[in-house]
Parts: C-alpha cells; sequence; structure tokens
C-alpha cells in the first residue's frame, strides 16, 4: 500500500474514532438528562458518514475500486452535512471537517490511490496440451 493511502486510512480511522467518541458522548448527556444535547442530534448523519467512512477504510485490502469511490463519496458528503448543520444551528464545525475530507479525497484522487485501487488483471494462460 502506498504512503498516501496509508496516511489517508489512518486519517479517516482518526476521524472514525473522533465519531465513535462523539456518539458515546451524546448518548451519555442524554441519558444523564441533559436536553440541551438534543440538537446535537441533527449532527447524527455526519457521525453515520464518519463511522461509514472508517468501515470502508478497513475494507481497502479488497482493492475494490467501489470501495474507493465509496470512501470518497462519503469523504464528500460530510462537509456538505456539516454546512446544513451550519444553516441549522449557526456552528462553524464544517471549517474544521472540510479541509480534512478534502485532504482524504486528494490523497484518495492521487495516481498511487488509483494503481492501488485498480484490480490486477490476469493474464489467460493458454490450455495444457491434450494427451493422446
Amino acid at each position: 500500500m502506498p504512503l498516501s493511502l496509508k496516511f489517508a486510512r489512518n486519517l479517516i480511522w482518526l476521524q472514525a474514532t473522533i465519531a465513535l467518541i462523539s456518539v458515546v458522548m451524546v448518548i451519555l448527556a442524554l441519558a444523564a438528562g441533559f436536553d440541551e444535547n438534543l440538537e446535537r442530534l441533527l449532527y447524527a448523519p455526519s457521525y453515520a458518514l464518519s463511522l461509514a467512512t472508517g468501515l470502508l477504510a478497513n475494507r481497502w485490502r479488497t482493492r475494490s475500486p467501489r470501495v474507493r469511490v465509496g470512501t470518497i463519496a462519503a469523504q464528500l458528503a460530510i462537509p456538505l452535512f456539516d454546512l446544513v448543520y451550519f444553516l441549522i444551528e449557526g456552528t462553524l464545525d464544517w471549517i474544521i471537517t472540510a479541509p480534512w475530507s478534502a485532504l482524504i479525497v486528494t490523497l484518495l484522487l492521487l495516481p498511487p490511490a488509483r494503481t492501488w485501487f485498480t484490480p490486477a488483471v490476469q493474464e489467460s494462460q493458454p490450455a495444457p496440451p491434450a494427451s493422446v
């Protein structure tokens, strides 16, 4: 695996870990009875996308082009959900996640990533000679 993909995968795992910790903190706050955290549930699609991207990063060893395209699509959707959340709540979370996602997408669009996720073409071997 190229170094750029290892770096992107580690960034994705870090992003998924932060999302998982955030989900746990929201659940604990809701269980404790803090009502002001109900608006954080609007941020749930972004958490889900980060976790889904982390799961996709675990599938990179299959080297399927669909995994790469799915990871890119999920990374592009995360800042979009953050922007919608900004329009609803007025927070600036999208300023933090947009460069992060842009870096990951850029690393996934580099030529080493394209060659890594391109399936290896198996050369057909000639049939063995028929024994008479």
